[in-house]
């Protein structure tokens, strides 16, 4: 087989090779202008005209002439005709620009309507937040604040625990235990002991796949399974116990009691009451502050849960409380911050064997091997150390890391509970039945193992705003000063509307009236051309040709 060539073949040759083709084409050249001389050039036959001897001689000239007009006429008015039809195309370009940006105008209008709208909403507002968790817990008859088992300490609000306490109506309070399943079992089973001496305490694991109303559940038994694992996560645990203990209580009250879901973002308040009513009646979500107002949703005769919004975190916490606890989604501002406050309460080596990344020596080095362990770069393969932060903080704040933290070694009762508020709410519910469901919940379901899990030193409880008054006069502040400039920029909206509008009318009036002639478009030429020659560009051409790659240029 013949071997394919690697190179071009070069077009080096013999001097005798080349001189002997020079000479061949001088040879034809020199044959070629012989026979040009030869032939002769030809002259172009001049037109003799009419003879004066033929017969009505005026009368053909002067035919003659009228046909020369004639065609000079069909000419100018097929010029005309051109121009016109040229004029019309433009017209209708410039209209339909015109339609365009009022189109786009009028979307623009309408995205600053609604985020406007989504804005001056008190939905959206911390303000309305303290309102719609106050509104919950006054019409509440048992309040079930939902603690993450992976830092209960922290996700515990000393101000609504003290709140319901406070208030008429003997309303009762339920700890729920969620996302057992992040933490190991012995811990588990400390924190029941240690939450169980205050307060009642259920443990709790949601369902993550909820059923769909629509959709008919499907026969399990035809499935062939030899194991079934309990601790998937379109299971859930622990809703028995929780569902038994508010009956009991609504047996006790001899009425439908309200029961209302409170707690810090990301704590599973939602998926809670999702899980006991087994279908998705509420919204989730890894993103926090889902839930912007109350949601009533009845779980049967006798019970109505009623969901609300997340307690907003003091100002005055420490780093770690607002980093894991705060109603904004992400501080993009503090993203380096929020990601050292986290990495100090956690062990080194367990963070870099579940991370599998090597030794750091800050969180701003740990970002950037983190960005280049998962792939996330920018240009010219720098670490996109942000979108990694982004990613740290979701893993933490959702259900992806498996953490705990250790109760502390000798219980104390919590400064803002006293012996009577504790032995009252000990007394609303039959703690022995509790302890047996709960021990059932822990056979149940399936733990990580200490080893695979990362160690968190929790800094206690986290302090929560109630009250409006308690809100900073900076946040207040800055909610005025968003709506004053939602307000403007509505204002500039609506002139650039009506500029457009006219400037539109007033073209089609042009259109229907037909001044917009060659003329002008000559006259406008004409003062182009009195421009300088630097001055003199064609902006759509030079758009489009702005972000145009060149690709005859070698970038090293």
């Amino acid at each position: 087989m013949r071997r394919p060539k690697l190179k071009k073949a070069s077009k080096r040759m013999t001097c005798h090779k080349r001189f002997k083709i020079q000479k061949k084409v001088r040879e034809h050249n020199r044959k070629v202008r012989k026979e040009a001389k030869k032939r002769g050039h030809k002259k172009p036959k001049k037109d003799l005209g009419v003879p004066n001897a033929a017969p009505f001689k005026e009368q053909v000239l002067r035919e003659a002439e009228q046909r020369k007009q004639r065609r000079e006429e069909l000419k100018k008015q097929q010029k005309l005709d051109r121009q016109k039809e040229l004029e019309k195309k433009r017209k209708q370009e410039a209209n339909k620009k015109d339609a365009s940006k009022v189109k786009l105008s009028e979307k623009k209008s309408a995205a600053k309507q609604k985020a406007k709208a989504s804005r001056q909403s008190e939905k959206k507002s911390q303000k309305f937040f303290c309102k719609e968790l106050k509104k919950v817990i006054e019409a509440s008859d048992v309040v079930l604040e939902v603690l993450d088992a992976r830092d209960p300490l922290g996700s515990r609000c000393p101000q609504v625990e003290q709140l319901v306490s406070q208030m008429e109506g003997e309303k009762k309070i339920l700890l729920v235990l969620n996302k057992i399943d992040l933490i190991p079992k012995e811990n588990l089973e400390k924190w029941l002991d240690y939450l169980n001496q205050e307060l009642p305490t259920v443990a709790f694991k949601s369902a993550m796949q909820q059923k769909d109303k629509t959709v008919q559940q499907k026969n399990l038994t035809k499935r062939r399974s030899a194991y079934i694992d309990l601790s998937r996560s379109s299971l859930c645990f622990g809703s028995e116990c929780l569902l038994k203990l508010l009956r009991e209580h609504s047996v006790t009250k001899d009425r439908v009691i309200q029961v209302g879901v409170v707690g810090f973002p990301n704590t599973g308040k939602s998926s809670v009451i999702n899980s006991l009513k087994e279908v998705h009646a509420c919204d989730v979500g890894p993103v926090r502050g889902l839930t912007k107002c109350l949601q009533i949703v009845h779980i049967d005769k006798q019970i109505k849960m009623l969901d609300s919004p997340c307690i907003i975190a003091a100002p005055s916490s420490s780093a770690l409380a607002l980093a894991l606890r705060s109603t904004a989604d992400i501080d993009t501002e503090n993203l380096v911050g929020s990601v050292d406050a986290i990495l100090k309460h956690c062990n080194k080596q367990q963070i870099m064997l579940h991370y599998i990344i090597p030794d750091y020596r800050n969180s701003l080095e740990f970002l950037t091997l983190l960005a280049q362990k998962r792939g996330m770069l920018k240009k010219g393969g720098l670490a996109d150390t942000e979108s990694a932060a982004k990613l740290f903080l979701y893993d933490w704040t959702g259900a992806k890391v498996s953490y705990y933290s250790r109760p502390p070694p000798a219980w104390t009762l919590s400064p803002h509970l006293s012996r009577e508020i504790v032995a009252a709410a000990q007394q609303a519910f039959n703690l022995q039945d509790l302890e047996e469901d709960n021990r059932s919940t822990i056979k149940g379901s399936k733990y990580p193992n200490e080893a695979s899990s990362i160690a968190f030193q929790s800094l206690g409880f986290t302090e929560g705003i109630i009250e409006e008054s308690e809100l900073p006069e900076e946040v207040l502040d800055r909610e005025k000063t968003e709506a004053s400039e939602d307000e403007e920029e509505l204002t500039e909206g609506e002139e650039e509307e009506d500029e457009i509008e006219s400037d539109v009318e007033e073209e089609s009036n042009r259109t229907a009236s037909g001044k917009t002639t060659s003329e002008e478009l000559k006259a406008n030429n004409a003062d182009l051309r009195k421009l300088p020659r630097g001055k003199q560009l064609n902006i759509e051409k030079t758009g489009d040709l702005d972000d145009a790659y060149d690709f005859n240029t070698d970038y090293m």
